[in-house]
């Protein structure tokens, strides 16, 4: 390879690029260097970094670099050596783009249904130590001699995505938010992702100026239940306790009806207005619905407070008493509506 008089490089023609290797290494004392406005040459020689220049033109000499003075000592005139020139790119790239690649399974706190959570935004980078981004990460992303933005970034998606995971996840449950309120909080979650990432991504050489949230999301599907939920809740609140479950008794009786056999059954038997009713009762139970309380219930007197209470409650809701009693004398057991003991006749005694 010829001696190279003048080494540069043009940045200005491809904008992603982060690291740049000039593929000439032959020099001599009257070779230049020039780097250009947003660069910085790193010099290596023998496999050690000699020089970090920044943007401004340079003659390769011994001034510059210490190790061309020994090389004069054995000769003169213009004496050739080997050198590796990198151009980095200290200007910062502020549309670097991430996004979880999985998404984060949690049980969404308000509603306590299964969600799929996504998330995606946008950060920027420069790069902080020049050194050790040669001498470390250039070499883990390949030979090639244009390393971009692009390859650092997949390089550190996979950091990104574990942190934002769990950060997401542990923000969820410790603050009880759901996932329909979320966006209010995205700066601030920002700023917890930002603090949690800058130390990972600073032990490579880079420093992540910023690092915000464009979405936090949730499949359609999971997105509707949690509709149907709220759907039902509005319509309980605005019918009232006993019409919401009449209502949706009547809702799981035709959903039956649809069905084939449902529909024969019923057909045979002859569904009439009160049997429908009846049925649409019996199907809201079934459904998970509650059965109206109190409506064919025997009512009886607490044996102590006389209040009105069901016939199988063990204790009186109004005064805690137990309802079976037993005769003071033969210790028969009494119901609770025996003014006297039904085996020796001795009268019961309340209160």
């Amino acid at each position: 390879m010829a001696v190279l008089d003048v080494c540069s490089f043009d940045g200005s023609r491809d904008r992603r690029w982060l690291v740049y290797k000039h593929p000439n290494n032959e020099f001599n004392t009257k070779s230049k260097l020039i780097v250009g406005p947003g660069q910085v040459a790193v010099v290596v020689h023998g496999g050690k970094i000699e020089k970090i220049l920044e943007n401004g033109t340079y003659t390769l000499e011994s001034e510059n670099f210490p190790f061309i003075k020994e090389l004069q000592r054995k000769a003169y005139g213009a004496i050739p050596f080997t050198l590796e020139v990198y151009f980095v790119n200290k200007t910062m790239k502020l549309d670097m783009l991430w996004g979880t690649k999985d998404p984060i399974q949690l049980l969404e706190p308000k509603f306590q249904v299964k969600i799929n959570v996504r998330a995606r935004g946008q950060y920027a980078l420069r790069i902080s130590n020049y050194q050790f981004l040669i001498t470390h990460l250039v070499g883990s992303l390949g030979g090639a001699n244009m390393v971009a933005y692009e390859e650092v970034n997949n390089f550190f998606r996979s950091i990104i995505n574990t942190k934002i995971k769990t950060l997401i996840a542990q923000y969820f449950i410790k603050n009880k938010i759901s996932i329909l309120d979320i966006s209010m909080y995205l700066d601030e979650i920002s700023k917890e992702s930002f603090n949690a990432i800058y130390s990972e991504i600073e032990s490579y050489g880079l420093e992540v100026v910023n690092f915000y949230y464009e979405s936090i999301s949730i499949p359609d599907e999971d997105l509707e239940t949690i509709n149907e939920i709220l759907n039902r809740n509005a319509e309980f609140n605005i019918l009232g306790d006993d019409r919401y479950r009449t209502s949706r008794g009547y809702d799981v009786l035709e959903s039956a009806a649809k069905n084939e056999g449902a529909a024969g059954g019923m057909a045979a038997v002859g569904v009439g207005l009160g049997v429908g009713l009846g049925a649409a009762k019996q199907a809201s139970g079934l459904a998970g619905e509650m059965i109206p309380p109190k409506a064919s219930k025997k009512m009886v007197h607490c044996v102590k407070c006389n209040a009105e209470i069901e016939a199988d409650d063990k204790f009186c809701p109004e005064c805690g008493s137990p309802q079976v009693l037993k005769c003071e004398k033969c210790h028969s057991e009494l119901s609770p509506n025996d003014k006297f003991c039904p085996e020796c006749g001795t009268p019961v005694k309340r209160g």
